[in-house]
């Protein structure tokens, strides 16, 4: 091995060169997926009648009318809610104002007493 520093420069140049072109193959190289699965059997199924499918596309266009009539009034439902369980007087009702620091104890019967 020459004592050339510029030999080391040329070593270290080569190695990062190639590690570069590595390094872009690797970010291409994806890991193998599972195989596609097989084709079952199945049985051809039938294009629906042209009326059938006219109904369907009616019945479809009137739901969405529907569900667009209802929005603002679940809109409004939804922002009442809100109101009364954000607000801080149901937060007054179900917090107590003072809670003794020892608990009495609870008359519950034992089940295992019998």
């Amino acid at each position: 091995m020459p004592s050339d520093p510029d030999h080391v420069l040329d070593a270290i140049d080569g190695v990062v060169d190639e590690w570069l072109a590595m390094s872009e193959d690797s970010m291409r190289w994806a890991p193998p997926e599972k195989p596609a699965p097989r084709p079952g059997f199945a049985l051809p199924t039938p294009s629906l009648p042209p009326l059938v499918e006219g109904l369907l596309e009616e019945a479809g266009a009137r739901a969405q009318a529907v569900v667009e009539a209802f929005r603002p009034l679940g809109e409004g439902v939804m922002g009442v809610l809100t109101s009364i369980f954000d607000g801080d007087t149901l937060r007054r009702l179900v917090e107590p104002a003072d809670w003794p620091e020892e608990h009495p104890e609870l008359d519950v019967d034992d089940p295992d007493r019998f």
